[in-house]
C-alpha cells in the first residue's frame, strides 16, 4: 500500500516537507470541504495568543510500521543508514506491507486532515501581527518537540526522529551535531553551554547529547514556523476574529515605563525591551538583565510583569514568582543588581560599546545630564 508507513508520521508531524511527495491536492478546495479543519486551526492560533497549546488534533498514535524498509529500497542500498537519506521516499512509495483497507483509509484521512490543519493555521498567523506569529511558532515548536521526545525514548521510533531531523535540515552523526547545524541552532540560545568555544569538536561534528539534539530541532522548527506563508480568503473569517482578540491582548501589554526615562536606557536594555514589544522569545539571561535593571531604577513588580505579557511563553504566575524573587520579595530576601557590561557581553546581550562598565552607570550618567 503506497506510502502506508508515512501516514502515521505525517499525522503526528504535518510540518514535514516530505508531505508534498505523499499528497497532491488543491488546498483551498480541500479546506472548503473540511470546515472542521479550519476550526481546529483557529483553536490552535487562539490558544497561542493566550500562550497555551491546543492538544485536540487529527493525530494518529500508530507505530512506525517498517524500520528496515530503507535497506530494501533499490535506491538506498549504497547508503546503508537513515542518516544518509536524501528524502527520496522511494522505499515508502514501494511499500508492500499489507493492512486492512479500513485501517489504511483511516491512516490516510488522519494524515491529510492533520496536514490541512497545519497549513490552515500557518495561513491564519501569517495574516496577523508578528508577535502572534512568534507565540504560535514557540508554542507549536514546543508541542512537536514534546512528541519528538516521546519518540526518542522508544528505540523503535528513533528513526522517526532521524527523519524529522533530516527534513528540518539538521545534519547528525549518532547524537552528535554537525558544526553548521550547531551554529545555526545556537544563535538564539544564549547559554554558555551552547557557545561553540565551550564544546568538543571532532571531524566537523560537535559532541552533543540526545537532549541537546532535540532542543536544537525545536529551535529549527521554531524558525520554520515563524516564516510567513501565503494566506487565503478561505481562512479570512478566522483571521478577522482572531485579529480582534489579538488587538485586545496587545492593548493589555502596551508598555508604560512610568517615571523611567526611555531616552536614558542603555542600548542593551532598549534592545531587550524592543524584542519584548515585538513578542520575541528572549533568553533567560536577557530576562534577568532587564528585570533586575528596571527594578534597580525604580519600576515596580507589577509594572515589570506587564512588560512580559507580550512574551510568547508568558505565564503570569511563574513570571510573578521570578520577578518577586529578583526583587528580594522571595527566597533569602536579597535584591539582585543587574549584570555588568562584562556579564552582558558573556551572554551575547551586549549590543554596543557604551564605554561604561555597567548599564546602571550609563543610565545614571544620562539622567544627570537631562
Amino acid at each position: 500500500m503506497k506510502y502506508l508507513p508515512l501516514f502515521p508520521i505525517l499525522a503526528r508531524y504535518p510540518f514535514l516537507r516530505i508531505s508534498s511527495r505523499v499528497f497532491s491536492f488543491d488546498v483551498e478546495k480541500e479546506l472548503r470541504k473540511f470546515p472542521d479543519v479550519i476550526e481546529t486551526a483557529r483553536r490552535i492560533v487562539d490558544k497561542a495568543i493566550d500562550g497555551k497549546i491546543e492538544y485536540e488534533r487529527f493525530t494518529d498514535e500508530s507505530e512506525f510500521f517498517c524500520l528496515g524498509c530503507e535497506e530494501n529500497c533499490y535506491d538506498c542500498r549504497e547508503r546503508g543508514t537513515l542518516e544518509n537519506c536524501d528524502l527520496c521516499m522511494g522505499c515508502f512509495e514501494n511499500c508492500s506491507l499489507y493492512y486492512p483497507r479500513e485501517a489504511f483509509e483511516r491512516f490516510f484521512a488522519n494524515a491529510k486532515l492533520s496536514l490541512l490543519t497545519y497549513i490552515a493555521s500557518r495561513m491564519i498567523v501569517s495574516a496577523m501581527e508578528d508577535w502572534v506569529r512568534m507565540r504560535y511558532a514557540v508554542n507549536e515548536a514546543s508541542y512537536y518537540s514534546e512528541l519528538l521526545r516521546e519518540d526518542a525514548e522508544e528505540s523503535g521510533k528513533v528513526p522517526i526522529v532521524r527523519l524529522v531531523a533530516i527534513d528540518l535540515g539538521a545534519k547528525l552523526k549518532g547524537w552528535n551535531m554537525h558544526v553548521s547545524t550547531f551554529v545555526k541552532v545556537s544563535a538564539r540560545i544564549r547559554d554558555d553551554k551552547w557557545r561553540l568555544v565551550n564544546r568538543r569538536l571532532k571531524n566537523g561534528y560537535v559532541e552533543t547529547t540526545k537532549s541537546e539534539v532535540l532542543r536544537g530541532l525545536e529551535e529549527l522548527l521554531r524558525m520554520k514556523l515563524f516564516e510567513k506563508v501565503p494566506s487565503s480568503e478561505v481562512v479570512s473569517p478566522a483571521v478577522e476574529e482572531l485579529s480582534r482578540k489579538a488587538k485586545r491582548e496587545s492593548e493589555k501589554f502596551t508598555m508604560d515605563l512610568g517615571e523611567v526615562d526611555l531616552n536614558c536606557l542603555p542600548p542593551c536594555m532598549k534592545e531587550i525591551l524592543s524584542e519584548l514589544q515585538r513578542g520575541m522569545n528572549i533568553p533567560h539571561t536577557a530576562r534577568f538583565a532587564i528585570t533586575s535593571f528596571l527594578l534597580n531604577i525604580g519600576m515596580s513588580v507589577d509594572e515589570i510583569i506587564s512588560l512580559f505579557k507580550a512574551a510568547p511563553d508568558f505565564d503570569e504566575e511563574k513570571t510573578r514568582y521570578q520577578v518577586e524573587h529578583i526583587a528580594g520579595e522571595r527566597g533569602k530576601g536579597a535584591e539582585y543588581t543587574s549584570p555588568s557590561c562584562d556579564t552582558m557581553r558573556t551572554y551575547n546581550n551586549c549590543v554596543s560599546d557604551c564605554r561604561v562598565s555597567h548599564p546602571l552607570i550609563y543610565y545614571k550618567k544620562c539622567k544627570s545630564k537631562s
